[in-house]
């Protein structure tokens, strides 16, 4: 069934519960009653409130770092310690609550297959806040996006592009809004679009709209850059590649069995086993990083001058991280803060202490 097949189908029927949907690492949940959409959720670190908090330049990093800190001890909701701090108004929340469900529910509209099961009369947690929205106004705005987003990609062709300014400047009536400025700025024909959507803690999709208008009135210029290419080789066999991740897993090289499991994902398409087999992967590189090489409370810091890290050939996810080195702000800190996975953010800071450009420090040594 297609997503918005199934969407009519609860609508009609007049369903409720919760229709959840898996793609490779990621888990959605649509949440209905008597046919409306209430809710949705989301695994992906960058459908997080505090993830929209910072795109929407409500809070500051360091501000979410300080509200994690609390919520650690006092586990209470992020939304009620941004309030009782004073950097939001409970409508606010809200307001953003609202919008991160929708974007969770649309960015569906974007996947191009999942598993999918509907689990009658099961609802949202208690402390969740509920939305109300009709599926016809979600099936009109997502397929929208769908097709949006096949023209935007005749300009984006990936997300491994560079962009530059062009001589043309910014018109007032696009410079005067808040999102589509900060993008703007972030284009300095060294960074790729990948590099970008990391930096503005949004969607991919909503960060490639603006620059995407950006490009057609032609404020931004597309420059070049590669492709990931994958190259296969007759060996090279879902099934195969599977067995080969397992015995990696037995040895104990995690992390190993991802790499291999990533290249087996690329040609397998549908696969529960695959998708199985990557979730133990990842928990086991994620227990085994923070034992033993990642310790969360540990500070990193450069071993190099920022300036002299931008010839490095750092992939976006590891320089997003190096930026956010600042002497004290530890692992776990940066990580929650970031619009990364865990499993992704410890293998970027995993590779940046093997190549020798953090290093990672004691709180005492470096208050020393």
């Amino acid at each position: 069934m297609s997503l918005p097949d199934l969407l009519q189908w609860a609508a009609s029927g007049r369903k409720t519960g919760t229709l959840s949907l898996k793609n490779g690492p990621l888990h959605k949940k649509i949440y209905f009653q008597d046919g409306a959409i209430i809710g949705s959720s989301s695994n992906d670190a960058r459908e997080y409130l505090g993830q929209f908090m910072l795109s929407e330049g409500i809070i500051t990093e360091q501000q979410l770092k300080d509200a994690f800190d609390l919520q650690a001890q006092t586990k209470v909701m992020l939304g009620r310690i941004l309030v009782k701090k004073g950097l939001v108004s409970e409508g606010k929340v809200g307001e953003i609550l609202r919008l991160k469900a929708e974007e969770t529910i649309y960015s569906l509209f974007l996947w191009t297959d999942s598993d999918f099961q509907f689990l009658e009369n099961e609802l949202p947690p208690g402390d969740q806040v509920l939305i109300s929205i009709r599926v016809e106004d979600v099936l009109m705005e997502g397929l929208r996006r769908y097709d949006t987003s096949k023209t935007i990609r005749q300009s984006l062709p990936h997300n491994g592009v560079v962009l530059k300014r062009s001589a043309k400047p910014l018109p007032p009536e696009i410079a005067s809004k808040t999102f589509p400025k900060r993008i703007y700025d972030m284009v300095d024909s060294r960074r790729t679009l990948a590099d970008i959507i990391l930096e503005a803690h949004a969607s991919e999709y909503i960060v490639c709209q603006v620059l995407y208008v950006m490009v057609q009135k032609g404020y931004v210029e597309v420059g070049k850059g590669a492709a990931p290419v994958a190259v296969r080789t007759p060996a090279d066999t879902p099934q195969a590649l599977m067995e080969a991740a397992k015995e990696l897993i037995k040895s104990g090289d995690s992390e190993g069995a991802l790499v291999v499991l990533e290249k087996a994902r690329r040609t397998a398409g549908k696969n529960p086993e695959m998708n199985a087999l990557i979730q133990v992967a990842e928990e086991h590189f994620i227990d085994k990083a923070y034992r033993h090489y990642l310790p969360p409370k540990k500070i990193p810091v450069l071993k190099k001058p920022l300036e002299s890290l931008m010839s490095q050939d750092l992939s976006p996810e590891e320089g997003f991280l190096v930026s956010r080195v600042n002497g004290s702000w530890d692992l776990r800190s940066i990580i929650s803060i970031s619009p990364l996975r865990e499993v992704d953010a410890l293998r970027a800071f995993k590779k940046l202490r093997e190549r020798g450009i953090i290093d990672l420090v004691d709180v005492q040594s470096r208050n020393a």
